[in-house]
């Protein structure tokens, strides 16, 4: 399926292509560039490279990286944007993005910012990046162990959404992007609920997953034409992302660091909790989000976190606004509010309740 993004950051529309096959549209798009360049990882360089550089038909240069969330930093991008000189782009080049969400953020940020602004591609190979992070143009790197704090927004020229990548994924990163799935069907659209409540958790991937990732796909397209800069409704998506957020950063400095998805999977089930004891939603919606959760065995506390340090990072989320820190809430399956601004002994038990030492 082809669909046309209209951003406001940017003239023209993002074309996203989503299908098994969607990568054939890569030379096509690719074309007529003086140069390109595809920036990737060290996992997806060694099992999709070539793939990619087949359907490229084109000569490219490939800039390497580290695929850790805690190399995503401003050095990691100098570092980049020195490599994108060496090689000779000008502004009539171009990036392609191969890989997930860390590869999504950097290689959008540095072509957001190298000559002011150069065109990229964006090549989802995992699940997370597939049904939400490489659609709708949001880029960054981290700064100082807090989370997308440097970014920009720039969307891409076209988002290549091929499934097949998704077979060379271990389960547990299928599992990790299942979790961003599920938030959009509790936050924003319960059919998603409905389709994912259908899905056997020993066999993840296949058809049903597949269908299930452009669902989300599509609602993140509804989601982002409508509010591109995250000034509305797009805070929706932020469900499970600022106790998630939190956990993660924290994770990264432990030896049990949590893939994306496994911190989203807590954080959602604290914020749905906090939604609960502020009275946003009837109580038990907590329980049916942890219940959804598990099922797929998405994990459901943290123990390598002390609260303090939590709320440190909460306190600090790049959405808060001045001394509120804003929540997006569930009210019910399907639907949410955002900018809601909830009391401190609340917020205490909800972190509380997902880091309790077992």
């Amino acid at each position: 399926m082809k669909y046309s993004l209209n951003n406001q950051a940017k003239d023209t529309p993002t074309e996203i292509t989503i299908g098994r096959g969607a990568l054939d549209e890569a030379g096509r798009l690719a074309g007529g560039y003086s140069k390109v360049v595809v920036i990737t990882d060290e996992a997806t360089a060694k099992n999709c490279l070539n793939i990619l550089k087949d359907r490229l038909g084109i000569e490219s240069d490939v800039v390497v990286l580290p695929g850790g969330e805690e190399d995503k930093n401003l050095d990691l991008a100098g570092a980049v944007l020195r490599r994108l000189k060496d090689c000779g782009l000008d502004r009539k080049s171009l990036v392609i993005g191969l890989g997930g969400g860390i590869i999504n953020d950097i290689s959008g940020f540095v072509a957001s910012i190298y000559m002011r602004g150069i065109e990229w591609i964006m090549i989802p190979t995992t699940l997370t990046a597939q049904a939400d992070a490489a659609i709708g143009g949001k880029t960054g790197v981290n700064l100082e162990g807090f989370k997308n704090m440097v970014g920009s927004f720039w969307p891409a020229k076209a988002v290549l959404i091929d499934p097949g990548f998704l077979d060379t994924l271990p389960k547990d990163h299928a599992r990790n992007g299942l979790a961003e799935i599920i938030k959009m069907g509790f936050i924003f659209d319960e059919k998603i609920l409905e389709h994912v409540a259908k899905m056997k958790p020993g066999k993840i991937l296949g058809t049903e997953l597949d269908a299930a990732s452009e669902l989300a796909a599509k609602a993140k397209i509804d989601i982002v034409a409508k509010d591109t800069y995250e000034s509305g409704e797009r805070k929706l998506l932020n469900f499970g992302h600022t106790v998630g957020h939190a956990l993660e950063a924290i994770s990264h400095t432990t030896d049990k660091p949590l893939l994306h998805g496994e911190a989203i999977s807590i954080g959602m089930i604290a914020e749905a909790r906090l939604a609960e004891s502020e009275g946003i939603c009837e109580p038990g919606l907590a329980d049916t989000v942890s219940g959804t959760l598990g099922r797929f065995s998405l994990p459901l506390s943290y123990d390598k976190a002390e609260l303090n340090d939590v709320l440190f990072k909460i306190s600090a989320d790049k959405k808060n606004v001045g001394d509120n820190i804003l929540w997006t809430l569930p009210t019910e399956a399907g639907k949410g509010i955002f900018d809601h601004v909830a009391s401190k002994t609340n917020i205490e038990a909800a972190v509380r309740s997902v880091i309790a030492k077992k």
